[in-house]
């Protein structure tokens, strides 16, 4: 991962009489294993997902446009379709060689749901958990961005 020239500081509990709050500097990062198997800086594309319980709802659309920064990180806005969770909201995350990973939070920046997913040559899919605890499956449709 390309240094940024800050460190990102780990608090730490200690118990002297009572317990105080600290902050050390976290382990480095290590570099990244392998190039991000998506190079596109802008993603936009969209898919969908269904929850493994409930499968008498249907599949909920959503749409994506989000930015690829530098140190693979992916930042933007993700829009859902028939969700009792999301109408829209903000998608942080990062792709790590063929690996995705992040987290959706609503308008308000409440949690909504993290996924975790892999880049394939045919496509992306994954799974994820929301607020409610429940566990799905996620596709890409379409082209893959490049």
């Amino acid at each position: 991962m390309a240094s940024s020239g800050w460190k990102r500081l780990i608090p730490v509990v200690t118990a002297v009489g009572c317990a105080a709050v600290t902050s050390i500097p976290a382990p480095a990062q290590p570099e990244h294993a392998a190039r991000a198997a998506i190079a596109a800086r802008k993603l936009r594309g969209g898919g969908g997902w269904q929850g493994n319980a409930d499968a008498r709802r249907g599949v909920q659309r959503w749409d994506i446009d989000v930015t690829r920064a530098d140190d693979d990180s992916l930042a933007g806005r993700v829009t859902v379709a028939g969700s009792p969770l999301v109408q829209s909201g903000t998608l942080r995350g990062v792709i790590d060689g063929r690996r995705v990973e992040g987290s959706i939070t609503d308008e308000a920046g409440n949690h909504v749901a993290t996924f975790v997913g892999t880049v394939t040559p045919s496509g992306i899919q994954g799974t994820y958990q929301d607020r409610t605890g429940e566990v799905g499956r996620w596709t890409w449709d379409g082209q893959l961005p490049r």
